[in-house]
């Protein structure tokens, strides 16, 4: 997706600053009241091949300050936290920590670390503050005597399938299994969500890239058709 977008995004650029201007210099000689959508491509056109320099800038300085703000940790912990609340894409994030942290969680679990140790060393691995700061808060409640499910569904961060089944784990002494299965059930989550939402977004792009296409395909010809109408007359 990211290949296509970068071609259509040059496609439409070499159209806009190159095809379009030659194309509608065949209008500028003739006295006639251009259509609505002619006008609108001839002033894309124009801005775009006048100021593409400025558009490039304006890009570059605001991809600058995102990333400055996004190293600040208030930036960090503010975007971390609207990552989690969008739309399908918070719960597949969601998702690849919850199977991140259960897999890294019961291979520590299993290798003999000790419990709050290994919180320790999976919060970090986590990528996103909020998460982070769900397990740091579980393991301080944690070292308090409490169990490691209600600590985790305190924070509202993990799915409830994912605390029962630890709860399930810490009850039966299977905790390391449990892990295990969480994380194989989410991967498989994850792996079935990439798929399906690759097979929507590859034909909406190119459906997006015909309609654009399209509509300057449209605004080009619909004066040559009216000025070979008014020639007939």
């Amino acid at each position: 997706p990211i290949a296509m977008a970068l071609v259509a995004t040059f496609v439409v650029g070499l159209l806009m600053v190159k095809v379009v201007p030659q194309v509608t210099e065949l209008f500028s000689d003739q006295e006639m009241s251009l259509p609505f959508s002619t006008r609108i491509l001839i002033g894309v056109s124009d801005f775009v091949g006048g100021y593409w320099w400025l558009i490039l800038l304006v890009g570059a300085a605001g991809s600058w300050a995102f990333a400055k703000w996004r190293m600040t940790a208030a930036g960090r912990a503010s975007l971390d936290h609207r990552k989690l609340t969008m739309p399908f894409l918070g719960d597949l994030l969601r998702k690849v920590a919850v199977a991140r942290f259960s897999r890294t969680l019961s291979t520590m679990l299993a290798s003999g670390v000790q419990l709050l140790e290994a919180l320790d060393i999976v919060s970090s691995l986590l990528g996103n503050v909020t998460l982070e700061k769900a397990v740091s808060d579980a393991r301080d409640d944690i070292r308090e005597g409490e169990g490691i499910a209600p600590a985790l569904k305190r924070s509202g961060e993990f799915p409830p399938l994912v605390t029962h089944m630890i709860s399930v784990g810490e009850r039966s002494g299977e905790l390391e299994s449990m892990l295990s299965d969480v994380a194989d059930a989410y991967d498989r989550e994850v792996n079935t969500a990439i798929n399906r939402s690759m097979a929507v977004l590859e034909p909406l792009m190119i459906v997006g890239m015909a309609v654009v296409v399209g509509f300057i395909v449209f605004a080009i010809m619909q004066p040559i058709i009216q000025m070979n109408s008014m020639a007939n007359l």
